[in-house]
């Protein structure tokens, strides 16, 4: 047996054994790079990045089957979860959004409701995930040092120079910063903006609870109950979150995951204790209330200052920031960890080449550099378009189509590459189509300018210079003029579930199929698009999953 205790050089040292940290220590151990993971904590402890769609799954496929890791592929499915990680995590089968005014119980006619697509998401009890991530990590060789403050780091031209709290000397030729906020590297190289430029302003208050009620159990309109997906409450400058663990027979977890996050240009912190501030929110909206009314804090509410941070460089010499430690914008549309699954591919390979060459120059890692930059000025601009529109329903309704055109398309070309790499091996098929996109590689080629577009109209609402109304209806009439390529292929639909074994795809169906979903996004009628995407294959007698029909 190795004496882990006894090593002190490696290839990698990782801060940070959370889920980025682990995810990368586990691929990068199976290549046989030498790698440890330097925690402060231990685990299993709370997180916070709890709801997955369409796009970080097939991210993390595409992670395990590129690398030979499979056991990443066991968190990309809640049945896999229940019978080989933990029995604690939730379902996801939908986006779900109820807009609220201030006083008035929701009307059912303001809720929206996005289907995950291709089969049902999760809801990570995290400190479960990436205590199983952990492990996974330290099975394939990764040294673990938990309980390990770093007292100090240097990086020179003959590598990285780490000394513990307690006094150990670890060496390393390359380190990667997953400590998230408090990120070690951004503090040592004075590496965050400030002030922040990210235009989108928020703080949250959160916590888990339990004997948190469904949401409108008795009168939904919807095809999907609202306790099987994240819901989104939604108001003017603000949101609510609740995010179920216990919304399906496996699970054993009563928790549910709840959260504010506001404005604090609009709704200033208070010296009231974080439960006080959240109950005054629930007496706001009256049928928010109605669900907590009988629930229960079971750890300490935590409340934030403004979230939004950002560092000026997220790569230099011999170093990486994790998508965390690098910035963060919002919750709201669950793309954290979609960043985090981007920038643990796009470190991969050219780690591995600076690794073999010993060349750590700062130009070999300057597109991970710029896709750090990339994501969070999306992210910025689609969510503080979000609390923009929450002012007015109709431009809501509009501004909402702006994030799903976009979502749908990529999960569905994402899934085309994932049917393709594991068909051929065929590493071509995962670079996408998109030459400059605005978030993802495998996002339509054309979503960059309609974005670029849409965005001016929204922040024209907030500087005064349209009108709502307008900006709906102009939001509305460009979605309409997109060509919606979204593409549908046999072999990627039959290894999501859409279809049979060899049963084949015609170009009448994709016609079918490409015209229900541009109704179903560019319809101002539309707000159930889990019916739409169930109804859709329930013809060809086969249904993915009897929820989203």
């Amino acid at each position: 047996m190795r004496l882990q205790s006894a090593l002190h050089r490696f290839d990698v040292a990782i801060l940070g054994s959370g889920l980025s940290g682990s995810m990368l220590a586990s691929v990068l151990a199976k290549q046989g790079v030498s790698v440890v993971l330097i925690d402060a904590g231990t685990h299993p402890r709370f997180a916070i990045g709890e709801s997955t769609i369409p796009h970080t799954s097939l991210l993390t496929l595409l992670l395990a089957q590129k690398y030979g890791v499979p056991e990443l592929e066991n968190i990309a499915y809640p049945d896999r979860i229940s019978e080989h990680v933990c029995t604690t995590c939730g379902i996801k089968r939908a986006f779900g959004f109820a807009y609220h005014r201030p006083g008035e119980f929701f009307d059912s006619r303001e809720g929206h409701q996005v289907g995950t697509n291709s089969k049902d998401e999760n809801h990570f009890f995290r400190q479960d995930i990436d205590a199983y991530l952990f492990h996974v990590a330290v099975g394939y060789g990764a040294v673990p040092r938990q309980k390990t403050k770093v007292a100090a780091l240097k990086i020179d031209r003959s590598g990285v120079a780490i000394q513990t709290g307690s006094g150990e000397n670890i060496f390393a030729r390359y380190v990667v910063d997953g400590t998230g906020y408090e990120s070690i590297l951004a503090a040592q190289f004075n590496l965050r903006e400030n002030p922040c430029p990210l235009k989108h302003h928020s703080r949250s208050i959160f916590t888990h609870m339990i004997d948190v009620t469904a949401f409108q159990k008795e009168d939904n309109r919807l095809s999907v109950g609202w306790d099987q997906g994240t819901l989104h409450h939604c108001f003017e400058r603000g949101w609510f979150w609740v995010i179920p663990f216990n919304n399906h027979e496996r699970s054993t977890n009563p928790l549910v995951s709840v959260g504010l996050t506001i404005d604090p240009r609009r709704y200033p912190k208070t010296d009231s204790p974080p439960e006080t501030e959240f109950r005054q929110f629930l007496d706001m909206f009256p049928s928010v209330a109605e669900q907590f009314a009988e629930a229960k804090a079971v750890r300490p509410w935590v409340s934030s200052g403004r979230l939004q941070y950002s560092s000026r460089l997220t790569t230099g010499y011999r170093y990486c920031l994790m998508s965390h430690a690098a910035g963060f914008v919002d919750p709201l549309f669950s793309r954290g960890m979609i960043n985090t699954q981007e920038i643990i591919g796009a470190l991969i390979d050219p780690l591995l080449t600076a690794l073999a060459s010993d060349d750590f120059e700062e130009e070999k890692f300057a597109a991970i550099n710029r896709l750090q930059h990339r994501a969070l000025s999306y992210n910025d601009a689609l969510v503080n378009g979000a609390f923009i529109a929450w002012s007015d329903f109709d431009l809501w309704d509009a501004w909402l189509r702006v994030w799903a055109l976009g979502t749908v398309n990529t999960e569905f070309r994402a899934m085309n590459a994932l049917a393709d790499f594991t068909a051929t091996g065929d590493q071509k098929s995962l670079r996408g189509e998109a030459l400059d996109p605005v978030f993802s590689d495998f996002e339509d080629p054309d979503y960059h300018s309609f974005f670029d577009r849409v965005v001016p109209m929204i922040e024209g609402v907030e500087a005064g210079t349209v009108s709502p109304g307008e900006a709906a209806s102009h939001i509305f009439s460009m979605t309409s003029e997109y060509e919606f390529p979204i593409q549908l292929r046999s072999e990627a639909l039959a290894r999501a579930g859409w279809l049979k074994p060899g049963d084949r795809i015609s170009q009448r169906d994709v016609d079918f199929a490409r015209n229900g979903f541009r109704w179903a996004l560019t319809n101002p009628n539309s707000r159930d698009l889990c019916a739409t995407i169930g109804n859709l294959f329930r013809w060809r007698g086969h249904s993915p999953d009897p929820h989203l029909v």
